[in-house]
C-alpha cells in the first residue's frame, strides 16, 4: 500500500527543467526528513528501555495496559485486532501480565466463548505512572520547541499519525 501511495505521488510530478533549484532544495530537506526518521528509531528503542527498565514490562505489554486502561473492559478477540496479534500470541502476553497483577481475565456472564481483559489497581497504578510519565516527555518537548512553532509541530504530527495510520 505504501509504495502504490509512493508511486501515485511520484507520477504526480511535474517535468519541467524550472524545478531543478527547487528540488535541490527539497532533495536537502528530504534528506534530512529521512534522517530524523532513522535517529527517531533510536528514539523509540530508548523509550522502549526505560519502560523495560522502571516498568519491569515491554513496550508492547505496556501498550495492552495502555490500551484497556483508555478503552476500558475490553474482549480478548478485539484487543487482539486492535494490535494485529493472533489470539495465541496474545495470549502468552496477557498470561504474563496477568501474573504481574496488572490485569485479570473476566469471563463473559452471558457469552461463555469470550473473555475480557480488565485492570486490576496494579494496572491502574502503572498505567498513572506510565501517563505522568508521558505528560513529562510532552512537557519536555514543549520546553525545546519555539513557542511560534509549537502549534504548528503539534498540529503537523497529529496529521502525520492520522495520515500514516490508515497507509
Amino acid at each position: 500500500m505504501i509504495l502504490s501511495t509512493v508511486k501515485q505521488e511520484n507520477d504526480q510530478l511535474p517535468e519541467n527543467e524550472n524545478f531543478e533549484q527547487f528540488d535541490v532544495v527539497q532533495d536537502e530537506q528530504l534528506a534530512l526528513l529521512e534522517q530524523s526518521l532513522i535517529e527517531l528509531r533510536e528514539v523509540f528503542r530508548n523509550h522502549q528501555k526505560y519502560i523495560k527498565d522502571h516498568f519491569k514490562i515491554s513496550e508492547l505489554e505496556m501498550e495492552i495496559v495502555q490500551y484497556v486502561a483508555r478503552n476500558g473492559r475490553k474482549k480478548m478477540k478485539d484487543i487482539g485486532e486492535a494490535f494485529n496479534i493472533k489470539l495465541s500470541t496474545l495470549t502468552s502476553i496477557v498470561d504474563k501480565i496477568e501474573r504481574q497483577k496488572f490485569v485479570k481475565r473476566v469471563n463473559s456472564k452471558t457469552d461463555r466463548r469470550a473473555v475480557y481483559l480488565d485492570l486490576t489497581p496494579k494496572g491502574k497504578n502503572l498505567y498513572s505512572k506510565y501517563s505522568h510519565y508521558i505528560s513529562v516527555m510532552a512537557k519536555l518537548m514543549k520546553r525545546r520547541i519555539a513557542d511560534e512553532h509549537f502549534d504548528v509541530f503539534v498540529s503537523e504530527l497529529a496529521n502525520i499519525t492520522k495520515n500514516f495510520s490508515t497507509l
